[in-house]
């Protein structure tokens, strides 16, 4: 019975040893692949990064060149709201100095009016 017992032994240490050689080499085989794969996608990104980086260098230029536009923009813009409000002012004085010119003239060609106390000699 003894020797049944190292028999089975014997033949269950060698099919742990079959299954564990075998797993080894599909393991083998996995990783071989999945170095290929690595190794094809680092080369393809050694191509690719280059041109990433020229998309990124003329994406840089670009918004450089807006904010420089925009910078522009907002100093024009500021510029004539300046002007604009310097204008309006003077527009203005000059609306309320024509409304008094006209006042003017109109009581000089309409002659004296008795509504607010004037006399015909101009008092």
């Amino acid at each position: 019975m003894l020797n049944f017992l190292y028999i089975a032994g014997g033949i269950s240490v060698l099919l742990v040893a079959v299954a564990a050689t075998y797993a080894l080499i599909r393991l083998g085989r996995a990783l071989a692949r999945l170095e290929e794969t690595l190794l094809t996608a680092d080369d393809a990104l050694r191509e690719v990064i280059p041109e990433v980086r020229d998309g990124l260098a003329n994406a840089n230029e670009v918004a450089a060149g807006v904010n420089v536009a925009l910078r522009t923009a907002g100093v024009g813009a500021g510029r004539l709201t300046e002007a604009a409000e310097r204008s309006s002012y003077r527009a203005s004085a000059t609306l309320y100095g024509v409304r008094v010119a006209a006042a003017s003239l109109w009581r000089t060609f309409a002659g004296p009016d008795p509504s607010r106390g004037e006399q015909p000699d101009g008092r």
